[in-house]
């Protein structure tokens, strides 16, 4: 049920509803093991009552690439990238040197839940999901960065937030505090404080709520160290402020919370900037500012994947000769389109796939050498490694305490919560209803 308070909408408590919480970068084998990453019993507290309460895996198959926008659009149509054609983080635009993003829902090639709720006419609240401006959100921030000086990623959320000045009105009422962009966990409280104050503020039937430090820390230090550590004890406080909302209102009969991740993480000593390797031989050119200009066959790093278009594709040719020379290459894997089958399939468009070999990394900072020392995590490759494994943690209304539900598949969510608000969503991927019964 829709109700009005004064020009705004929300929904009623007794309506049935579904909170949709991505932690980007959640580990599988932390969901499944978080002692052997050096927690203790007690540092991950919601994580494990969540687990208690209701259903949960650490073997989630996520998409490929296993990156954050396509896997954000995956879990909300039900469909992989050539179907929904979020194939990347980024558009391939080399003239812009990949530095926009995958931003505007209009990309979206198929209907996703955001879609088929407001279809049904129920209230939705979307929090810094990925690849929703422009989308028909109730109530929503989207996530959006400036990539230019000439204006700054506040003004930007702020042109986009829906409705008009819903970020100033959370303002206002004292939900959010400041008035500059910010970053890292300071971006993170914001955010949670907005997402907290509007569903109790607005009752919505779909929240979507994205999480993302715990990205950021894993690229910067890996797999294991304090900082992810913390990173995670930090998303784990922000799901129990959750749970203890729906607590507080006594919404679990009504209320399906699912936590989930993206993407898992590798670990890597070093990085290929692949566009190094073409300019050697003459086949694009990296100006001074390290961009990329006068291209015939250019390459979008991915972390632990790579994707090499040429400009003309019928240049046989050349063809042979980047084959050649990537075929050459001891650090990747080589793949063509005839390879691009199951749960590798990619867009038709690109002419070479890499698949990272443990230990390296695709890089996108054409200023690098081939190959350089560089420590951190990445993810992006394929999605068959269990280390790409994400995670997946629900309870409430229409799941029962099943405990471990063992392998699934990101897709799956989207018919799961069309399921649970009886939205018909019609995608390709099974539900994961059948798990939970």
């Amino acid at each position: 049920m829709v109700v009005f308070h004064g020009c705004e909408k929300k929904g009623s408590w007794d309506d049935r509803r579904v909170i949709l919480v991505s932690i980007d970068g959640l580990r599988g084998d932390i969901v499944l093991r978080p002692q052997k990453f050096g927690f203790k019993d007690n540092e991950l507290p919601h994580f494990s009552r969540l687990k208690k309460m209701g259903a949960y895996s650490g073997q989630v198959q996520t998409i490929f690439p296993s990156q954050t926008y396509p896997a954000h659009t995956s879990i909300i149509t039900g469909e992989t990238p050539p179907v929904h054609g979020i194939i990347n983080n980024r558009p391939f635009v080399p003239e812009t040197n990949f530095s926009e993003w995958y931003w505007f829902s209009d990309s979206i090639k198929v209907p996703t839940l955001i879609d088929k709720a407001y279809e049904k006419k129920l209230i939705t609240l979307s929090i810094s999901w990925p690849v929703t401006v422009g989308a028909p959100a109730t109530y929503m921030l989207a996530e959006i960065q400036s990539t230019s000086d000439s204006v700054s990623t506040l003004d930007l959320v702020r042109k986009y937030d829906v409705p008009d000045l819903f970020l100033e009105k959370a303002k206002i009422r004292g939900a959010i505090k400041g008035d500059k962009t910010p970053t890292d966990y300071d971006r993170d409280l914001l955010l949670h404080q907005l997402f907290l104050d509007s569903f109790e503020r607005y009752r919505p039937h779909l929240s979507l709520y994205h999480i993302i430090q715990t990205d950021y820390e894993q690229h910067d230090f890996g797999k294991i160290s304090p900082e992810v550590k913390k990173a995670y004890m930090f998303a784990d406080s922000l799901i129990g402020n959750i749970l203890t909302l729906i607590d507080n209102n006594d919404l679990w009969n009504t209320t399906t919370l699912i936590v989930t991740g993206d993407h898992g993480f590798k670990d890597h000593n070093m990085g290929i900037n692949i566009n190094r390797l073409f300019a050697d031989q003459g086949w694009l050119t990296i100006n001074n500012m390290g961009q990329v200009v006068n291209w015939d066959v250019v390459c979008l790093s991915s972390g632990g994947s790579a994707f090499v278009r040429l400009k003309d594709p019928k240049n046989e040719t050349l063809k042979k000769d980047v084959r050649l020379l990537l075929s050459r290459q001891s650090e990747f894997e080589l793949l063509e389109k005839r390879h691009l089958t199951g749960t590798l399939s990619s867009s038709n468009k690109e002419d070479f796939v890499l698949l990272a070999k443990d230990e390296f990394n695709f890089i996108k900072n054409n200023k690098k050498p081939y190959i350089y020392k560089s420590r951190g995590g990445n993810h992006g490759g394929n999605p068959d490694e269990p280390t790409l494994f994400t995670g997946f943690m629900s309870a409430g209304r229409g799941v029962p305490k099943n405990g471990n539900i063992g392998q699934m598949k990101s897709v799956q969510i989207a018919p799961l919560v069309s399921d649970l608000l009886l939205l018909d969503i019609n995608c390709t991927a099974k539900s994961l209803s059948d798990f939970l019964k």
